[in-house]
């Protein structure tokens, strides 16, 4: 008690202590996790991994250590020191543990004014939150190199939110979520990042981030920060959280149609007007394209269809943050990102429909869903669920109609006045060899899928049914995969033809409205 090093009324933290003066034993307000010239306890390791690393466990067990048997050997004045040396580290110690208390007791900061719990930013006027939202589909993360897609509420996942995103698989960082909570001053927690496994070599891969929010947070929107004390986290653009209202049943749609990007300056309107009309007869309601460019008669084309409420366009300006490959391999082709971000597309997609339809379609602009058992896509999904209740996934094989073929008539491409791609022109299919490369699109369950890859769904929770091309299949009119094919090494394939009467003069007559085919298409002549 006489010691002067250590008067009584302050034995746990002694006054020539600069660490934690004796009047604010705790920490000082303006720095609450830790004061920044303190060794022991840096702002920038919060969680319990980095403190095992860090400089203060080998101090932890030399304390320990002295402690078993601080007075072997030595003078009582070297004990007196040895035991006010001890208190010293003991009390480091003590601050380390409340250091690490108040960060780790939540996996969260809380940003409340009225709080005594740990504030790292200004608290903001409840209204404000957020205080900008992102006006386009592609948003920069602030002090990266990531971009934000769009954020739903994941309710097979205890309710975290689930933000799609580009990442840079080159320059791996932590982030954080910043989120808005209804009612709610914002809170920040780490975040989950997941890249996706496919990424065909190009820097840029899809992911997933995953926010956990704490309790009663109730979050609205939410953004991306590199820090966890950054200081403008509310003054970034904020994503608005889809999703927040689970569905089980009763959804506004049966069977959405995703399709891929369209961009350069894709002009086939005879082929996407076809498309359109046959999905139409075929009982699809809504389409959802993502567009980066597009030729001008096209651009009249996706304009009728949005108007009259079938398709929606979603805009895909990636163009103004990377440079996107338009094709495979990043060993042949330069770029950020394969195929434009497609395989962002497809989950973002899946994501977006979860929702508002019971079924989603994956496929790209040129491809085309054919049944050959049914009439319709509503009894050929009720069979195939019937037959398979716990599918989640079906793959439906591509077949390659290809273009350097022989049409059905040889003055067939004269009578057609759109430009384009007349998918009615082409009979003939590769036929399927044992060993080839065999290539799918899916219909899913989107309640069900994870993530997905461009021909099989990589992570689901139900099974995965491959069904057979007698049933239906994929059409795709594109270069041959062997330049030396001959039509009768072909496989006859009128298919589509089993549509025909109903579809031309659909197709027609959208054409003619839109003033880009001036007669209709005399679809007698070439049946006979």
């Amino acid at each position: 008690p006489e010691t002067p090093d250590c008067p009584p009324e302050t034995p746990d933290c002694p006054p020539e202590t600069p660490d934690c003066p004796p009047e604010t034993p705790d920490c000082p307000p303006e720095t609450p996790d830790c004061p920044p010239e303190t060794p022991d306890c840096p702002t920038e390791t919060p969680v319990n991994r980095e403190m095992r690393d860090s400089p203060t466990a080998p101090q932890t067990d030399r304390a320990d250590q002295e402690v078993e048997d601080p007075t072997a050997g030595r003078s009582p004045t070297d004990q007196m020191a040895d035991v006010h040396q001890t208190r010293s580290q003991i009390w480091k110690v003590g601050l380390i543990i409340l250091c690490l208390s108040v960060t780790l007791s939540y996996p969260l900061v809380t940003f409340r004014s009225n709080s005594t719990e740990v504030r790292c930013l200004p608290p903001p006027d409840l209204s404000t939150c957020p205080l900008h939202t992102a006006n386009e589909t592609v948003t920069p993360v602030k002090g990266s190199m990531h971009l934000m897609v769009s954020a739903y509420q994941d309710h097979r996942k205890g309710g975290a939110t689930r933000i799609v995103a580009m990442v840079n698989r080159d320059r791996p960082m932590s982030l954080y979520c910043v989120l808005c909570c209804s009612g709610h001053a914002p809170q920040v927690v780490p975040a989950a990042v997941v890249t996706h496994s496919v990424h065909y070599g190009y820097p840029y891969v899809a992911a997933d981030i995953l926010c956990r929010e704490g309790l009663g947070c109730n979050a609205t929107h939410v953004t991306l920060s590199t820090s966890l004390y950054s200081q403008d986290a509310l003054n970034r653009p904020f994503l608005s959280i889809q999703n927040r209202k689970r569905r089980e049943e009763d959804f506004p749609f049966y069977l959405t149609v995703c399709m891929s990007s369209m961009f350069g300056d894709y002009n086939n309107v005879q082929q996407f007007v076809q498309t359109m009309e046959f999905y139409k007869l075929l009982g699809v309601r809504r389409v959802v394209l993502y567009l980066t460019s597009c030729g001008p008669d096209l651009e009249k084309v996706l304009k009728h269809y949005a108007e009259e409420g079938t398709l929606e366009v979603i805009g895909w300006p990636i163009n103004h943050f990377l440079k996107p490959s338009t094709g495979w391999e990043a060993q042949e082709l330069e770029g950020d990102i394969h195929l434009n971000g497609q395989l962002t597309i497809m989950n973002e997609c899946i994501y977006r429909n979860m929702y508002r339809s019971r079924y989603v379609l994956l496929a790209d602009v040129d491809q085309l869903l054919v049944p050959v058992s049914h009439s319709s896509l509503l009894p050929l999904m009720e069979d195939l669920q019937g037959q398979h209740p716990d599918a989640a996934v079906f793959l439906m094989e591509t077949h390659l109609f290809p273009a350097t073929a022989g049409t059905a008539t040889p003055d067939h491409s004269a009578q057609r006045r759109a430009p384009g791609v007349d998918l009615l022109d082409y009979i003939y299919r590769e036929p399927v060899l044992e060993d080839a490369f065999r290539s799918y699109k899916m219909v899913v369950n989107p309640r069900l899928v994870l993530q997905t890859a461009m021909f099989e769904v990589t992570q689901n929770y139900g099974d995965t049914v491959r069904v057979p091309s007698d049933v239906c299949k994929i059409m795709q009119v594109k270069k041959a995969q062997r330049e030396s094919w001959t039509n009768e090494q072909l496989v006859l394939d009128r298919s589509l033809w089993e549509f025909g009467d109903d579809l031309v003069p659909t197709v027609d007559e959208v054409l003619q409205k839109l003033g880009i085919q001036t007669s209709p298409w005399e679809w007698e002549t070439l049946v006979g």
